[in-house]
């Protein structure tokens, strides 16, 4: 549900920043949208967002080696699961709002850093989705913790990087738009 919301998130920051830049009666020339200190910002962002979910992605995974009872690790392992998929729609959402901001500054579309966002969105939901999901599936399985529920995570997995591909393409296109209009 938080990743249904994400999307609407970021497909409403996508339309608002591009029609707002539209109708504004003024450029932006602010010293604090200069492009090259948002682009700056966003690479620091990045890093921060892969360091945050390549370490959330490893507890998720070592909660299962833990000592103690299979139910507790599987607890812990669906908390610190929790902790990525929140951590990962943040950052798709703080991500995309900069690189449409890095567009605006430059007037001029950032195909490369949407392609970056998609990257890492991806990456960190294809681990999710099916490398966690799996091996969540097997531990299941092995402390008889299963109780015949299907494992619908990878037709979820391939939804998100449909549609964060689809998100990515449409901010892009909003900020292509706004940019050409107001030129």
């Amino acid at each position: 549900m938080l990743t249904f919301f994400t999307y609407i998130i970021v497909l409403g920051i996508g339309f608002m920043m591009g029609t707002v830049y539209t109708q504004a009666f003024f450029h932006i020339n602010i010293p604090i949208f200069n492009y090259k200190k948002i682009r700056n910002f966003f690479w620091i962002i990045c890093v921060l967002c892969i360091a945050l979910c390549a370490y959330l992605s490893f507890k998720t995974i070592d909660a299962f080696g833990q000592i103690g009872e299979a139910e507790e690790r599987l607890y812990v392992f669906q908390e610190f699961e929790m902790m990525l998929t929140f951590f990962l729609n943040l950052g798709f959402i703080l991500l995309i709002t900069i690189v449409n901001l890095t567009s605006i500054a430059s007037k001029k579309t950032r195909w490369v850093l949407y392609a970056v966002i998609f990257l890492i969105y991806s990456g960190f939901s294809v681990i999710d989705n099916f490398f966690l999901a799996d091996a969540m599936f097997q531990f299941k399985k092995l402390n008889q913790l299963w109780k015949g529920e299907f494992n619908l995570s990878y037709v979820k997995g391939y939804f998100t990087l449909f549609v964060c591909l689809a998100l990515c393409v449409f901010n892009a296109l909003m900020m292509r738009w706004a940019i050409n209009k107001k030129q």
